[in-house]
């Protein structure tokens, strides 16, 4: 995945074929795992993960929970979080060749493939969740945070990101709010952040504490 092509609104080609679901994206990332990290760090500047990881461990302090890391692609938010000192990390990805790259850093202790338009069939025992790159323009919607939310154990964090170009043409804060009313869950804050600085992207960080009623 190596065109450098821009679309009318500016983006690096390889983002915008995702970004308007023109694309296989489980193919995509697939081929992209072996190039992403060079392509999306050193190229396009991506600095999302590093400020989510900042924020997550501020509202979550025990180093020694179990966190889930949702979209960890190739463990670039598990290398933060390791770097802050959490030793507990699982992570899962619908791409296989992504946690493939993953799998080679040693930085997680279970790794699983879902797509997060759909609750996870196992049970949510997590103590706390970190979600970065997942929520943009295409699909997984807001109506399907609830899904990556429900995967937590009841009164507890996730923190997660929202592409900043997205949250603004998708009007991310009403749907949230609505999502929020809906299920249940709290928006503790959002957050400006950083995220793909050379694409003159900026990001939103989440703070969100999951439902006391898990079913909510």
């Amino acid at each position: 995945m190596n065109k450098r092509s821009t679309d009318p609104n500016g983006f690096d080609g390889r983002l915008s074929r995702l970004y308007t679901g023109s694309v296989d994206k489980q193919e995509t990332y697939d081929q992209w795992a072996r190039d992403y990290e060079k392509d999306l760090v050193e190229e396009m500047g991506y600095v999302g993960h590093i400020d989510a990881a900042r924020v997550f461990s501020e509202v979550v302090p025990d180093r020694n929970c179990r966190v889930l890391d949702v979209a960890c692609g190739t463990g670039l938010v598990g290398r933060e979080l390791e770097q802050l000192g959490y030793q507990n990390i699982e992570g899962t990805d619908f791409s296989e060749g992504m946690l493939e790259k993953a799998r080679a850093t040693g930085r997680y202790r279970r790794l699983f493939t879902h797509d997060f338009t759909q609750d996870l069939q196992q049970s949510s025992d997590y103590d706390a969740l970190i979600c970065v790159g997942l929520f943009s323009f295409d699909l997984p919607a807001v109506e399907h945070m609830i899904h990556v939310i429900r995967a937590v154990k009841t009164d507890s964090r996730c923190v997660l990101t929202v592409n900043g170009a997205a949250w603004r043409e998708m009007d991310y804060a009403t749907g949230l709010q609505t999502q929020s009313g809906l299920h249940g869950f709290a928006v503790e804050s959002v957050r400006e952040a950083g995220y793909i600085e050379n694409q003159g992207i900026d990001g939103r960080v989440l703070v969100i504490r999951s439902p006391s009623d898990p079913h909510g």
